[in-house]
């Protein structure tokens, strides 16, 4: 039996085996669209934690970054920050600042539907950002931190505090927490099968054979 506590066992696993195990339970709709991606490409990227999905609301006055101080100041240990805007504003939703401070808290990573800025900061820091583009837009009259800990809608994928947020270079999946013991399960299963088919096929052996004996491929 795996010892791995949630979040470090995700993170030996990959996202692609992750989707294709929640759709075999029926569990639809989670994983986040396929824009959203790591600034960096590393293909070895692996990041798992549990959501804090703040909200961003589009706006042409301005209004004062208080609300997203106290959503950085608020941040939880092992989570994910999810900052999602009801609509694109053409700028940056997240910074250096803020992955340096999340970072302190304890945060593993970010994830947001729009722009990011402070590239090289962010790098240096060695903290995972996904996001759907660079940006050097300040959000400042363009939107404004609405709310923090609260439930959001990503495309098809409803997000609520604690769901377990896992990304790579692939992209990014939630898992609902109340559904994760039953998922860590048929994962453990299915990884078995992934395993034994990789070998196989490094043998020689028939893909059709393999994913007979094991049902993977």
């Amino acid at each position: 039996m795996n010892t791995l506590n949630d979040l470090d066992f995700l993170e030996t696993l990959f996202t692609p085996l992750v989707s294709d195990t929640m759709d075999s339970l029926g569990i639809e709709d989670r994983v986040l669209p396929s824009s959203i991606q790591s600034i960096f490409f590393d293909p070895s990227l692996k990041v798992a934690g549990y959501a804090y999905p703040c909200r961003v609301k589009p706006t042409d006055e301005y209004v004062e970054i208080h609300t997203l101080l106290e959503m950085v100041d608020a941040i939880p240990k092992d989570s994910i920050v999810l900052v999602a805007s009801d609509a694109d504003i053409d700028a940056a939703l997240w910074g250096g600042l803020m992955s340096t401070r999340a970072k302190i808290r304890g945060a593993r990573g970010a994830i947001v539907t729009g722009g990011v800025r402070d590239i090289e900061q962010i790098s240096m820091l060695g903290f995972p950002v996904f996001a759907q583009y660079h940006s050097v837009k300040d959000i400042r009259r363009r939107g404004f931190m609405a709310e923090h800990g609260v439930t959001l809608t990503i495309g098809e994928t409803e997000i609520a505090q604690g769901d377990i947020i896992f990304g790579d270079a692939n992209g990014v999946v939630c898992i609902p927490k109340n559904r994760m013991a039953e998922i860590r399960v048929a994962l453990e299963k299915r990884l078995e099968g992934e395993s034994e088919t990789q070998k196989g096929l490094l043998s020689g052996s028939s893909a059709g054979e393999l994913f007979g004996e094991f049902g993977t491929f």
